[in-house]
C-alpha cells in the first residue's frame, strides 16, 4: 500500500470526516488518493489559515482530533494562525503538511524550511517522515497525542515518501483518548468544607461545565449561588433562569460585578479564564478543573484537580443538609432583575436610528434556535454578544485565547459541515470579514446555508475603543469597506443591506428560516462599549496597568 492510500485509509479507520487544505505541490500525490475515495470529505479552502481554522472549530465542537493539510513552504507557514487558535484553546487538531523530497532535506531547495523548528511552539508533537515504513508508526502516536493531551500534533511527509510502498500494517483499535482523573479525596472534602461555610456563593461556569451543565445547576441552587457563565459556557443555562448574572470581565454584567463584592467564595467550575482584575481581593477561589496547568496561580484558591462530573455528585451528597442563605438569595434574583434591565435599557433605540452592535445582539438571540451554532469572529461585537446576547441552550465557537480576527466564517463552515440539519449563524466583523472572505466561495462551493451577519461600522471597533479609552487618538483603525453584498453575490450568495432599527429583526427573522446562505450587511454604529472596570465596586486583586495609563 502507497504511504498516501495508508494515511488515508488509517484516518478513515479512526472515524476523520472531513480534511481541510490548500492544493500546493508538496501533497499533490496524497490528494490524488484523497480524490478516488468518498468516504472522507475534502474541504478545498482558499487560505490555509482558514483551513487550519475549520479544523479548530470542528475540533471544539466534536471534542476529536481533527485534520487540515498544506503543502511545503509557505503552505505550512500560512497554517499557523489556525494552529495557534488550536493550541491555545486546547483543541485536538492533527497538521499534516508536504515537505520536499528526501533527498533535499536541509538543502538550499524551494519551499524548504525545517518545520519542526517552524511549529514546535505550537505542537505536542511534530516530526518529518523520511521513510515510507515509519508512517505507521509516528501517524498514531500523532493522532493519539492530539486526542489525549488536546492540542496540536503535525507530520511533515516528503513528498516522494507519499508515492512509495509500506509493509506498516492498518491499526484499527486506538487506546481510549480520553482518560479520567482520579478524585483526591481529601480535596473534595476540604472544598466541600469551604462550601458548608459560605453564605453567599458565586459560581463562575466556563467551556469545560458545559458536559455537567445540569450538575453546575443543581449546585446552585444546593448553595444558593449566583451564576456568572464565560462566553465559552453561553448557552449551558438559561439566562432567564434567576440565579443567573450574566458574564465577567469587559463582557460581563454589572450586577455580576455588584455580586462579587459581597460574595464570600468563588467557584470557578471548569473556567480556565480567569479575569484576576475583576475578582475581588481578598475573595477566596475554589476551582476544579480535570487538567492542572490551567488551576490559576491565586494565593487565596484551592484547587480541586479532577474531572468535574465526579466531583459534583460528591459534593452534593456532601451538602445534602445545607440551606442556602435566604437574604442572599433574594438579593441574587433582585440582581438578575437588574441585569435584565440594563440590557433593555442598552437596546432602547428609536426605529430609524443606526443600529447600535448591542441591539443587533439582542434582537439576534430573540430569533435564533435555542440550540443554534454559533461561529463569532474577534472584535467589539463579541463582547457586545456576551453581555446582550440573552442565551438559552446555543454553542458559541470562538477564538478564545488567541483571539484571531477572521475566525468566525471558517468556523461556521466547520460547524455546518458537521451538523448539516442545525442552525448555524456566523457573527462577523468588517475588518474580520475581509480577513477571510476568501472562504465565502468554500461555503458556496459546497452548498452550505447559514446566515454570515457582518456588523459594519467601518473600523477595527475594539482597537479603536481602547484607544480612546487609554488617551490615544485613534489611528489605523477606520476602514474603507466595499460593498458586501455585492461582494455576496459575486460568490453566488444572497446579500441582504440593514440599514435602521426598523428593519433589523424582519430582516434577522427571514435570514434564519432562509434554506440558503445569505449576508446580512448591517449598518452599526461606531464602538458604543463603556469600561466595565470602571464600574468595579471593590478594590481588585491585579491593577490593570494598560487601563489605567494616561497618555
Amino acid at each position: 500500500m502507497q504511504v498516501a492510500q495508508y494515511v488515508t485509509e488509517q484516518l478513515r479507520m479512526w472515524g476523520v470526516k472531513h480534511i481541510y487544505g490548500v492544493a500546493g505541490d508538496a501533497i499533490l500525490p496524497w490528494l490524488d488518493v484523497i480524490g478516488k475515495q468518498k468516504d472522507i470529505r475534502y474541504i478545498a479552502c482558499r487560505h490555509e489559515s482558514a483551513a487550519a481554522m475549520m479544523a479548530a472549530a470542528e475540533a471544539k465542537w466534536t471534542g476529536r482530533p481533527a485534520v487540515c493539510t498544506a503543502t511545503s513552504g509557505p503552505g505550512t507557514l500560512n497554517l499557523l494562525n489556525g494552529l495557534a487558535d488550536a493550541y491555545a484553546d486546547h483543541a485536538p487538531v492533527l497538521a499534516i503538511t508536504g515537505q520536499v523530497e528526501t533527498h533535499k532535506l536541509g538543502g538550499p531547495y524551494k519551499q524548504y524550511v525545517p518545520q519542526e523548528d517552524l511549529l514546535r511552539p505550537l505542537c505536542l508533537y511534530s516530526t518529518t517522515v523520511a521513510h515510507p515504513d515509519a508512517i505507521g508508526n509516528v501517524l498514531h502516536r500523532a493522532y493519539v497525542t492530539a486526542g489525549s493531551q488536546k492540542g496540536v500534533a503535525h507530520l511533515a511527509i516528503c513528498k516522494d515518501i507519499f508515492s512509495r510502498t509500506t509493509v506498516w500494517p492498518l491499526v484499527e483499535t486506538l487506546p481510549r483518548l480520553r482518560t479520567g482523573v482520579g478524585v483526591d479525596r481529601g480535596e473534595v472534602e476540604h472544598a466541600a468544607e469551604l462550601l458548608l461555610q459560605a453564605k453567599k456563593p458565586v459560581i463562575l461556569m466556563g467551556t469545560g461545565s458545559r458536559e455537567s451543565a445540569n450538575l453546575c445547576l443543581q449546585m446552585a441552587e444546593k448553595i444558593g449561588a449566583a451564576l456568572l457563565l464565560t462566553l465559552g459556557a453561553k448557552g449551558t443555562v438559561d439566562e432567564a433562569y434567576p440565579l443567573v448574572l450574566g458574564g465577567l470581565g469587559e463582557g460581563g454584567s454589572r450586577a455580576g460585578l455588584e455580586a462579587l463584592a459581597q460574595a464570600d467564595l468563588l467557584v470557578a467550575l471548569g473556567a480556565s479564564w480567569f479575569p484576576r482584575s475583576f475578582i475581588p481581593a481578598g475573595l477566596p477561589v475554589v476551582q476544579v478543573d480535570h487538567n492542572p496547568i490551567t488551576v490559576h496561580a491565586h494565593p487565596r484558591l484551592f484547587p480541586v484537580t479532577a474531572e468535574l462530573g465526579d466531583v459534583l455528585p460528591l459534593w452534593l451528597r456532601r451538602l445534602e443538609g445545607k440551606s442556602p442563605d435566604s437574604g442572599w438569595i433574594q438579593q441574587v434574583k433582585r440582581w438578575h432583575a437588574s441585569f435584565w434591565q440594563e440590557i433593555e435599557q442598552l437596546v432602547d433605540q428609536g426605529t430609524d436610528e443606526l443600529i447600535k452592535p448591542e441591539t443587533l445582539m439582542h434582537a439576534l438571540s430573540q430569533v435564533v434556535d435555542d440550540n443554534a451554532i454559533i461561529a463569532l469572529d474577534t472584535g467589539e461585537h463579541s463582547i457586545w454578544f456576551n453581555r446582550a446576547f440573552r442565551g438559552t441552550a446555543q454553542f458559541p465557537i470562538f477564538s478564545g485565547k488567541w483571539r484571531t480576527m477572521g475566525y468566525g466564517l471558517p468556523a461556521a463552515i466547520a460547524a455546518k459541515l458537521n451538523n448539516p440539519d442545525r442552525q448555524v449563524v456566523a457573527i462577523v466583523g468588517d475588518g474580520g470579514l475581509q480577513m477571510t472572505a476568501g472562504e465565502l466561495m468554500t461555503a458556496a462551493a459546497h452548498n452550505l446555508s447559514f446566515p454570515l451577519i457582518v456588523v459594519n461600522n467601518k473600523t477595527l471597533g475594539l482597537e479603536e475603543w481602547k484607544m480612546v479609552q487609554t488617551g490615544l487618538a485613534p489611528f489605523g483603525t477606520r476602514l474603507e469597506n466595499p460593498d458586501f453584498v455585492k461582494w455576496a453575490e459575486a460568490c453566488g450568495i444572497e446579500g441582504r443591506r440593514v440599514s435602521a432599527v426598523h428593519e433589523l429583526l424582519p430582516a434577522l427573522k427571514e435570514a434564519m428560516k432562509s434554506q440558503n446562505m445569505i449576508l446580512l450587511d448591517i449598518q452599526c454604529t461606531l464602538p458604543t462599549l463603556t469600561e466595565r472596570k470602571r464600574e468595579i465596586p471593590f478594590q481588585a486583586q491585579a491593577t490593570n496597568v494598560y487601563n489605567e495609563r494616561k497618555v
